[in-house]
């Protein structure tokens, strides 16, 4: 027993794992992240739906997207961006892995007679050589997530997509989030409240510091009755000039720096980022 809580609480090589496509595909985990996403006063899958409407206010305004404009949403979750992009008039396209939040989506759609693309597919295998879109989003720090090759890979991939003139506007976890980061170990018989499987479970929950890398992992290790699982959480804390090298080394011409997807002002001091990228 010993050798097996070690082999679980042990720190793991950087990027040794990554585990966010089946955290999506397991029914239970997904029912959990969707009901997540769909909560207005949460800021855990989505955020919360003051900030969501003022980010969807800005993007219309400063992209013109009322007139028909092509966007894409990486990673569009439920719908809650291309929805409301889509009934200002843009033409829109929206990627997810999650067959259970596109399905939520394609149902809203239906609903509303809103003519949204939804495709169940993975952004980092995206190819499609008609599209040729004027503005790709990605909402909720997803890049932060992404290992460096997941990185390269994502911006080939948008900028192969983009149309001449668009953008790509994302958001980032900053260098100053990563100083709240404290290395620590959590245990508890169905930890997160149930959140990890609907059968009795025992949850750890490590939380480990890169220090070099600026790089922090929280890793779930789920232990229930015949089956053991693994689940990581990487997460890359960028400064502005970080980031702006990997944009413009990807292609990228242009590389505006903001507060937030909302178009405020820069704050140095602020645990996230966003930034627009351009091509010529």
């Amino acid at each position: 027993m010993f050798a097996e809580l070690s082999a679980i609480v042990a720190r793991p090589p950087l990027y040794s794992r990554v585990t966010t496509p089946e955290m999506w595909a397991d029914p239970h985990i997904s029912a959990h992240m969707l009901a997540a996403h769909l909560d207005p006063l949460l800021d855990l899958s989505s955020y919360r739906e003051e900030y969501l409407e003022r980010v969807v206010a800005w993007l219309i305004d400063r992209f013109g997207l009322a007139g028909g404009r092509r966007v894409a949403d990486f990673g569009c979750g439920p719908g809650l961006y291309t929805s409301r992009l889509a009934r200002a008039g843009a033409a829109v396209t929206g990627l997810d892995v999650s067959s259970r939040s596109l399905g939520h989506a394609v149902s809203d759609a239906h609903r509303e007679g809103l003519a949204i693309r939804y495709l169940h597919q993975d952004y980092l295998a995206y190819r499609d050589e008609d599209a040729a879109y004027d503005l790709v989003i990605m909402v909720m720090r997803d890049y932060s997530a992404l290992s460096p090759d997941a990185r390269r890979t994502l911006l080939r991939t948008v900028r192969e997509h983009l149309a001449a003139g668009g953008a790509f506007v994302f958001d980032v976890d900053a260098a100053p989030a990563f100083a709240a980061v404290r290395e620590q170990a959590v245990y508890a018989p169905s930890l997160m409240d149930g959140f990890w499987s609907a059968r009795p479970y025992f949850g750890f929950h490590d939380t480990f510091r890169y220090e070099d890398e600026r790089v922090s992992l929280d890793k779930y290790e789920i232990v229930e009755a015949g089956r053991h699982r693994t689940f990581c959480n990487w997460i890359r804390y960028f400064a502005p000039g970080e980031l702006e090298e990997e944009l413009l080394g990807a292609g990228f011409t242009g590389v505006e720096v903001l507060g937030d997807l909302a178009g405020a002002p820069y704050d140095s001091g602020a645990d996230r980022f966003a930034v627009v990228a351009t091509v010529p």
